[in-house]
């Protein structure tokens, strides 16, 4: 039985060799679109990641504020849990900064006075506490006296995480939709070497053939398909992160930015190849039933 099965199976690849090469296609085309998106999203938590790790504080004094107490509020900060560094910058710190990065500032700045800028605790928090949540509640907590303004540089990064959610759930949909468009489409072009072989199938029908022992070796194509297609798209995901990506990583130079855009891990792959033969087998199966359905 498992002989004739795959003899079957066989035949029906080598007969159908331009249909099955289509369904194929299709299978590949869609993990190549999976494996792109995720790999982008892969790239954008990372990026995301490094910006929460270098979460930063600036909280300005009042004017008024002695120096002794300016010093004390900063070890007070230190000491806190969720403070990785502190660090004093007094106004003439302050205005030299400014003048080195942008020179047309200095002049105006010695016109003014060093005093026209505020002293400041430059403040980084640690890695466990740099979700844009825990930032504001630091931020809160230490908003007021002696402080004038406290700025933390998050809200755009607090805006990032919403669009990251709403990508991903963007990508979810996209996902399902790709994943039912191939379907149909693997679906469609099985069922056209379904009808090939009518006469066979219909002859099997009619003699008591079961439709597992009838589907069974269809799905041992879809199989196959998957398997070729999975790993066609796999093979695509990583010629296009080695011409295109790469390059893309040095143009935006998100190294920079303590990430970097990869290739998708081995679970994923591992996952992307699982779905593609499910894919396969779906289609085949679906298109199976349609005709068993409809055979006398």
């Amino acid at each position: 039985m498992i002989q004739h099965i795959l003899r079957r199976t066989l035949r029906s690849l080598k007969e159908n060799f331009s249909l099955n090469l289509v369904a194929t296609g299709v299978i590949g085309a869609t993990v190549l679109l999976a494996g792109v998106y995720l790999s982008a999203l892969q790239t954008l938590d990372r990026v995301v990641e490094s910006w929460d790790r270098d979460a930063h504080v600036s909280a300005y004094f009042q004017p008024e504020i002695e120096v002794e107490l300016r010093f004390a509020t900063k070890d007070q900060i230190t000491a806190r849990q969720e403070v990785a560094t502190v660090s004093y910058v007094s106004e003439e710190d302050a205005a030299a900064y400014l003048s080195e990065r942008v020179e047309e500032v200095g002049p105006i700045l010695e016109e003014l006075g060093p005093e026209v800028l505020p002293a400041s605790l430059e403040i980084t928090l640690s890695q466990g506490h740099a979700t844009p949540a825990e930032i504001q509640a630091f931020v809160d907590s230490i908003d007021g006296p002696p402080f004038e303004h406290v700025d933390y540089g998050q809200d755009w990064v607090q805006r990032f995480h919403t669009f990251l959610t709403l990508l991903r759930g963007l990508g979810l949909v996209l996902g399902v939709l790709i994943s039912l468009a191939a379907i149909f489409l693997v679906g469609n072009t099985m069922h056209l070497v379904a009808y090939a072989r009518r006469a066979e199938l219909e002859t099997m029908k009619l003699v008591g053939a079961t439709w597992g022992f009838t589907a069974l070796p269809f799905a041992l194509e879809g199989c196959v398909q998957g398997l070729i297609g999975g790993g066609m798209g796999l093979l695509g995901v990583y010629a296009l992160h080695q011409v295109l990506v790469a390059r893309l990583e040095d143009a935006l130079a998100l190294a920079l930015a303590g990430a970097e855009l990869s290739f998708l891990g081995a679970g994923w792959a591992v996952l992307l190849l699982g779905a593609s033969v499910l894919l396969g087998v779906c289609g085949c199966l679906w298109s199976v039933t349609r005709f068993w359905r409809k055979a006398p």
